[in-house]
């Protein structure tokens, strides 16, 4: 078989010896021609032996002068070169000095819709060597195919690492912004938490605990929004930290370094999404500021706040150790706003609340909700009758 490139020039540099690894030792005949006499300008070791002559006198040596009679051989050449259409081409007798080479198939290289050249196979006769034909052409066009096929799936690679490094790109960005709206959004619950503490010193004494609680609520916000500003996690919140911050903040507000009472956290290392995190967080303030108010008349005792998974739920508890469940009829009015909101943030977490206790023996309440998020969530403003249940 051979390579006809369409040029004119008899001392064109050679195409196929670019690949001398690939055909040296090929146990077929390959030959490169080119020129209007059809100059030889590779040859591998089969030809070689074929015409019992040595690379040396094969190379620049014309076609013709090698094999006789291949005039029309030739001619079958320069009309595949021409026309682009396959050709093939039987001699009527076995001629010197291959008495076996006496069929040749020619079909055409084509690139940019034009011929570039063609490949010529030299047949033995018989059904094996029919055979032998068949598999040598297949092996032949997959070399010429194999840069191609290379290039292409370089190409493919080169454009799936673009894609991959713009996804990330888009990913890093949506993170970016997260936490820089939810480190604004901090910001902003932080003035505004300032604006009531400064009202709170200018303000009348009955005035004061409701500007207080309204202030604790911010913060426990805020805090979660500081959360998310600096988590790599922006799509959920890390309740363990959440509810140490939550601790640490209520602990600054409402005991002091001299106060006997303390707010210990016992989590685990669960996560929530943002949106049900936020009535999370109003609860375990509203439930840790009643226990810090009502439970310890001696100003000593401990508040504890934990949070388990139990299954595909979640339990958090806020327990005291404090005075217990008041006895019936004594159930003042300073926690009737603090239930109606437990109650109401509960709800949006879709989750169960049970209060248990009694005299001197402290107060445990217990919520459980699912890790899950659901759909229909209620948002922190809808209050209905029935999320108002007293405790």
């Amino acid at each position: 078989m051979m390579s006809t490139p369409p040029v004119t020039d008899p001392n064109a540099t050679s195409v196929l010896a670019d690949l001398s690894t690939s055909f040296d030792h090929a146990p077929w005949a390959v030959i490169e021609l080119s020129g209007d006499t059809h100059v030889v300008q590779y040859a591998n070791a089969a030809f070689c032996k074929m015409v019992a002559k040595s690379a040396e006198e094969v190379i620049g040596t014309p076609f013709d002068h090698l094999l006789s009679p291949v005039g029309e051989c030739l001619d079958q050449m320069d009309r595949v070169i021409r026309t682009g259409a396959p050709a093939s081409y039987t001699a009527d007798e076995q001629v010197t000095p291959c008495p076996l080479l006496f069929s040749y198939s020619l079909w055409p290289v084509r690139a940019n819709g034009r011929t570039v050249g063609l490949m010529l196979q030299v047949n033995e006769s018989g059904p094996l060597h029919q055979a032998r034909q068949a598999i040598s052409q297949a092996l032949l066009l997959g070399a010429l195919r194999q840069d191609e096929l290379i290039e292409a799936v370089e190409k493919a690679n080169r454009q799936l690492r673009a894609e991959v490094r713009a996804g990330r790109q888009r990913e890093t960005d949506a993170k970016m912004l997260t936490m820089e709206v939810a480190h604004r959004i901090k910001n902003n619950l932080t003035v505004v938490a300032a604006l009531i503490a400064n009202e709170i010193r200018r303000t009348s004494e009955p005035c004061v605990a409701g500007y207080l609680a309204m202030q604790d609520r911010i913060m426990a916000i805020a805090g979660l929004y500081d959360l998310i500003s600096q988590s790599s996690h922006s799509d959920t919140v890390a309740l363990d930290q959440y509810l140490r911050e939550i601790a640490r903040t209520l602990s600054a507000s409402l005991l002091g370094e001299t106060s006997g009472v303390r707010i210990v956290v016992e989590a685990e290392r669960l996560r929530l999404d943002p949106d049900r995190a936020v009535p999370f967080g109003l609860l375990v303030n509203e439930l840790t500021t009643n226990a810090v108010k009502h439970a310890f008349p001696g100003g000593t005792g401990l508040v504890t706040l934990s949070l388990h998974r139990i299954g595909d739920d979640m339990e958090l508890t806020v327990a005291d150790n404090g005075i217990g469940v008041p006895n019936r009829g004594q159930d003042g009015t300073p926690g009737r706003h603090g239930s109606d909101y437990v109650a109401i943030f509960a709800r949006q977490l879709r989750g169960t609340l049970v209060r248990s206790g009694k005299p001197g023996a402290g107060t445990t309440v217990t919520i459980r909700f699912p890790m899950l998020l659901k759909t229909g969530l209620a948002s922190v403003g809808d209050v209905t009758p029935e999320g108002r249940a007293g405790w």
